[in-house]
């Protein structure tokens, strides 16, 4: 399955009607799960939270990991800097896209980033911005280039959707309880409506106890994506 960061950062600038997916809350037990690797060993140092987050994209099929700084101590944040330096030097074509919620957080971590995620509004100019808080609103007078949407994607898009894309909020309610035919309908219906505008995604962390659900979200969007590798004129 043909993935590369690249396609994830067109479409936060709004160049791309490529499929991508947004999935920055994958609990661990889930992870690993996915991976077939279970146990603290795979999260212990942050080059193995950073090559486990690898390990997750390939099977969810998306361009980008996204790590979370407040997995770590203060006292290990020089070696999470220097992790990134170095999984940055491997010429990987899987994106880095970080949480961060404090204006320290940018400073540390934005010229190791590929995107932010942003709560609290801060935002920096260096790499394209999801607002993770507030409103869309917010989110287009703020610069940003993406808002997170808990639920509600398709009203969403429809209200603000040619101004500014909208990852997440297919609702890990409606995940939960719907089954797998259901999701992928959801999937495919908001992917045809909003081409470009809409990152394919729960908007929260599914339950450990959900995988089958899970599993049918990914599924969902990995048969749009090899739509957009098969479509006449794609060279992907």
């Amino acid at each position: 399955m043909d993935r590369n960061k690249k396609y994830f950062l067109d479409f936060l600038k709004g160049n791309s009607e490529k499929n991508v997916l947004f999935e920055p809350f994958i609990s661990k037990g889930l992870t690993e799960a996915l991976i077939w690797r279970r146990g603290e060993h795979v999260w212990d140092t942050p080059d193995e939270y950073i090559s486990t987050l690898v390990s997750c994209t390939e099977r969810t099929r998306s361009d980008m990991f996204f790590l979370d700084p407040a997995d770590f101590s203060p006292d290990s944040m020089e070696d999470l800097t220097e992790a990134l330096v170095r999984y940055r030097s491997s010429d990987s074509v899987i994106g880095v896209g970080t949480i961060c919620r404090t204006e320290e957080d940018i400073e540390l971590l934005s010229g190791l980033s590929d995107c932010l995620c942003t709560y609290n509004g801060v935002i920096s100019d260096k790499v394209p911005c999801i607002m993770m808080d507030g409103t869309p609103e917010d989110a287009i007078s703020g610069g940003y280039c993406g808002y997170f949407a808990e639920k509600d994607a398709r009203g969403l898009l429809e209200r603000f959707g040619d101004k500014i894309r909208i990852l997440g909020g297919l609702g890990v309610d409606f995940i939960v309880s719907s089954n797998p035919v259901a999701i992928y309908d959801a999937v495919d219906e908001i992917s045809a409506e909003h081409p470009g505008a809409w990152a394919c995604g729960s908007g929260g962390t599914v339950p450990d106890g959900n995988y089958l659900e899970f599993i049918s979200l990914l599924g969902a969007f990995g048969r749009m994506r090899k739509k957009d590798i098969t479509a006449p004129g794609s060279h992907n």
